[in-house]
């Protein structure tokens, strides 16, 4: 309270004070709560593993850059090249030359065909591919024209869902898709890859993990 002075007025003085200070900082609550708001970004929901009956469309994610993977094609192929081989040569020796010969390639990867004849497809990324890597730029909207937001717009989002397969060392160019996939309202799967594991699937082109 105010204390009264020689002529018995109150001086309000202390009081005074005491409110400037309080505007005082609550002007500076006031500034740090709009800077705060200001720097709020929108929050991406951790992809939840669960059962899809979607078609998978799997991209990798290696060395910051986007490859497509399309392992039910390449299967194909290889299933297709190698019954050709054993139906046209009916000696072993020269079916084994044959096969040996035989490369099963896109313009991405290639097939590992001893693993294919143990009933696994393993897809090797060709030596010439990283050329042929897509790029996402950190800032990418749905405004950009880049190989995401292309493969979105076209996608079946009722049917087909988005598989980011990540190499542990390519989390930057993850992030990005990721944020696009969820943009795009499309349904997003992830596994994370050690930089030097093979990519397994089954000869129906379904991935093969270790979890």
């Amino acid at each position: 309270m105010g204390k009264k002075d020689a002529t018995g007025a109150i001086n309000l003085d202390s009081f005074l004070d005491v409110l400037t200070c309080l505007q005082g900082i609550l002007m500076l609550v006031i500034i740090a709560t709009g800077i705060d708001a200001a720097q709020t970004k929108v929050l991406i929901p951790t992809p939840i593993e669960r059962q899809s009956t979607k078609q998978p469309i799997y991209l990798e994610c290696r060395d910051n850059l986007l490859f497509p993977l399309e392992p039910a094609e390449l299967g194909r192929q290889a299933r297709i090249q190698m019954m050709n081989i054993s139906q046209q040569n009916t000696d072993q020796i020269q079916m084994m030359q044959a096969l040996s010969t035989l490369r099963v390639t896109n313009d991405y990867y290639e097939v590992d065909l001893s693993y294919y004849m143990l009933g696994q497809l393993v897809l090797k990324p060709r030596a010439d591919a990283t050329a042929r890597g897509f790029e996402l730029e950190e800032r990418s909207t749905f405004a950009t024209d880049n190989y995401m937001v292309r493969l979105l717009n076209k996608m079946d989002v009722e049917n087909q869902r988005v598989v980011l397969v990540v190499r542990d060392n390519s989390f930057q160019v993850f992030k990005v898709a990721q944020r696009l996939t969820f943009l795009g309202r499309a349904e997003l799967g992830v596994e994370i890859f050690d930089s030097r594991e093979l990519l397994r699937f089954t000869p129906q082109g379904v991935l093969i993990t270790t979890m």
